[in-house]
């Protein structure tokens, strides 16, 4: 059996498409299968990927047949997935080359249902990378390596990373929960990450920021987490659905106000941000949702800890007109408040500022009067200190007239003896080459008379020979 089935969903990705699949393909786990399904793309996505399915036999191609949405598309892949456990990587990010062997080699060790790991956000428009703590699981770090449930985390399921990217699930586990994301509405990871994590007995922690999520993409429109537009609905169905998951819940019971207050902050927050051609609509079917919670009577008042109590009971009991009458008094008020807020900043910084001045005036007078006393005792220093630098001047002079005496007197002296040595040599040297030549001239007159004597012997000799 395949150890990872990857599913990729795409649509209209092409400047982000070749990134994703060179981080999956490159995976040290190997053996993985990739799934690869285009939801109608009108770029060149599709090009892209059969390039790679060419080149890599693990890559597998799926279509739809209209763009259906990223829930149905995942859908045909989880229905032909063969790997023992399942992950998913959106079409835009990347993922780190070791994710899925640490994931998978945690995922098996423990038997884990879910095995989940950190994440990076990098924003494609500033092009660097931003801390956060939401994507990185700091909520859940109490747990550590230990393998723990939902019902463990209780007091921290609002707040843990829903997406789908930074988890694998086992595929045995999605078997037998049977969930799958609802078909054409985004916000679909929603109820599916409850829907699962809600049932997992076995869940742990790879401690590591291992995927890398992409926003603020520069080549398309506006991401998910971005809209402003009727797709803003979608959050109340989705909401709704995840609220009835978490009805189910053993913990429900205990953490019911939280919950709620959680629905009511996060469905206000979307209307806030939405168009204001869909007030109106959107208006009603969030009434229908908080109408739903059936709380009546002291139950509301449980919710008075919500952020945004005040605008939940003017939803469930006032018109769309009554409503916006109740948010402008509000803001009026909120905006009396800000001004006045602002009016005893203002005051405070007047008073700060004065203070301040003061205060500076103060030092500078004080900082003053400490630099003059410093300077007329450090002119005091320098007088002494010229003093003793004139008088140590003078010392030096004489140390170096008499240096010099001495330095004079010594170099006469040794040159009086090197003349006095070098004369007694010479003299030396005159006698000796006298008495040379002496000796020399001595040997040439004895060479003479030898020469004469022996001519005279030379003679008596030839004249004695004669006679006889």
């Amino acid at each position: 059996m395949t150890k990872i089935s990857v599913i990729i969903p795409y649509q209209n990705v092409e400047n982000y498409i070749e990134d994703c699949l060179n981080s999956v393909i490159g995976q040290t786990l190997a053996d993985i299968e990739i799934i690869c399904i285009n939801d109608s793309s009108s770029d060149k996505s599709q090009e892209i990927v059969q390039r790679f399915a060419s080149q890599d036999s693990r890559i597998k191609m799926l279509n739809t047949e209209k763009p259906s949405g990223q829930g149905y598309a995942r859908n045909l892949a989880l229905d032909v997935a063969q790997g023992e456990y399942i992950g998913f990587v959106d079409s835009d990010d990347w993922i780190n080359t070791d994710m899925f062997e640490k994931m998978y080699q945690k995922a098996k060790y423990h038997d884990s249902d879910i095995t989940m790991c950190g994440a990076n956000v990098f924003d494609d428009t500033l092009n660097e990378t931003v801390p956060d703590e939401y994507y990185s699981l700091i909520p859940l770090k109490k747990y550590g390596e230990n393998v723990f449930s939902a019902v463990d985390t209780k007091d921290e399921i609002l707040n843990i990373n829903v997406v789908l990217w930074n988890k694998i699930y086992k595929k045995s586990f999605l078997d037998t929960t049977q969930e799958r994301f609802p078909n054409g509405y985004i916000y679909e990871d929603l109820p599916f990450f409850f829907g699962t994590y809600l049932k997992a007995q076995r869940i742990n922690i790879v401690w590591e920021n291992l995927y890398n999520y992409r926003i603020n993409r520069r080549f398309s429109n506006l991401s998910t987490m971005q809209n402003t537009d009727k797709k803003v609905y979608d959050r109340i169905p989705m909401v709704s659905l995840t609220y009835e998951k978490l009805k189910q819940a053993p913990f429900y019971k205990e953490k019911e106000i939280d919950i709620l207050s959680w629905i009511i902050d996060d469905i206000f927050h979307r209307y806030t941000v939405l168009e204001e051609k869909y007030y109106k609509e959107y208006f009603y079917d969030m009434k229908k949702l908080f109408q739903s919670f059936a709380l009546q009577g002291d139950d509301i008042y449980k919710l008075a800890t919500c952020y945004c109590f005040e605008e939940y009971c003017s939803i469930i009991k006032d018109n769309y007109f009554d409503f916006w009458k109740f948010l402008i008094e509000k803001y009026k008020l909120a905006n009396k408040k800000v001004k006045l807020a602002q009016h005893e900043r203002n005051e405070s910084i007047k008073s700060i500022n004065k203070f301040w001045k003061e205060y500076k005036e103060k030092q500078d007078k004080e900082r003053e009067e400490i630099i003059v006393s410093w300077m007329k005792k450090y002119d005091s220093d320098m007088k002494e200190q010229y003093g003793k630098y004139v008088a140590l001047e003078y010392d030096l002079k004489k140390w170096q007239a008499k240096s010099l005496r001495e330095c004079e007197e010594k170099i006469t002296a040794n040159y009086k003896w090197l003349l006095e040595d070098r004369e007694m040599r010479f003299k030396q040297a005159l006698i000796k080459q006298k008495e040379y030549y002496e000796n020399n001239f001595l040997l040439v007159k004895i060479n003479i008379k030898l020469k004469k004597k022996f001519n005279q012997l030379v003679n008596k000799i030839k004249k004695f020979l004669k006679m006889n």
